[in-house]
């Protein structure tokens, strides 16, 4: 099976906060090397630099950097950074690698306490959508938002999120030899949702039995349809089942053969 070449995918971040003002530094013994108004600094340290117009950073050495709304939030991150400007709000777009971004995402997105196999789940579902659904905004692929997934600050090489990109790295699920841009919700509730009227080379997402899920705690959801209960859209992965799943000793294949019925896993490569 081959795997994927270095993939890059460009992410806006912080974008809720809307700022005006973004600060930026190297993390603790890197060095990042900015460009703004055409002069470039290299700094070192603690040093850091305020934009408030466009600028773009790249780190040396593949360090990692910190990206900070002044008294609202900072975060760090690993890539290379362009800020942008529009009637006066800026706007930051982290270009990582695709590897970076699913550990990153599997780390935000997952519950508490699930199991490798789960967040191995997670990991190829997560890197299925950001294959299969890139150029979902104007100007970077994807927000750091629910609105595609949630995306902080890179985890530990040794963490749980980590190590599940690591070993399920360059997988992705597949329907007609094409990646499916795979969707995933927090609970179903007892049975996953099928997409209504799918096009012709849409995957067409299927009703699935999930008991792990109705064994558990039900929650309003206000993306369902009236009455129905989970928590999220109910497509896909539905990560309570997954957990459960993955406690009770199901393996990788097992937990996406439920929810992905009909897909394959493979590589996006020819």
């Amino acid at each position: 099976m081959m795997l994927l070449a270095a993939i890059i995918v460009r992410i806006g971040v912080l974008g809720l906060f809307a700022p005006d003002t973004l600060v930026v530094r190297p993390a603790p013994g890197c060095a990042l090397v900015v460009e703004q108004n055409g002069q470039r600094t290299v700094l070192e340290g603690g040093q850091s630099i305020v934009a408030r117009g466009a600028l773009r950073a790249w780190p040396r050495g593949g360090c990692d950097f910190i990206l900070a709304v002044p008294g609202k939030i900072e975060r760090r991150y690993r890539g290379d950074l362009e800020i942008r400007q529009s009637g006066g709000v800026l706007s930051a777009v982290i270009s990582m690698d695709l590897e970076t971004a699913v550990a990153s995402a599997v780390a935000a997105e997952s519950p508490p306490g699930a199991p490798l196999t789960a967040l191995m789940a997670q990991a190829v579902t997560t890197r299925s959508y950001y294959i299969a659904a890139r150029g979902r905004h104007e100007g970077f692929d994807f927000c750091d938002t629910t609105h595609c997934q949630f995306l902080r600050s890179p985890p530990e090489p040794d963490s749980p999120a980590a190590v599940a990109a690591r070993r399920t790295r360059g997988l992705v699920l597949t329907w007609r030899g094409a990646p499916i841009p795979a969707l995933f919700s927090a609970s179903c509730g007892g049975r996953t949702r099928a997409l209504a009227n799918p096009g012709v080379d849409e995957y067409p997402y299927y009703e699935v039995e999930c008991p792990y899920c109705r064994r558990g705690p039900r929650v309003s959801c206000s993306y369902c349809d009236p009455g129905a209960a989970g928590a999220g859209h109910g497509f896909g992965l539905c990560q309570t089942g997954a957990k459960g799943m993955a406690a009770a000793g199901a393996t990788l294949l097992e937990i996406l053969g439920r929810y992905f019925p009909n897909a394959q896993l493979g590589s996006p490569l020819p």
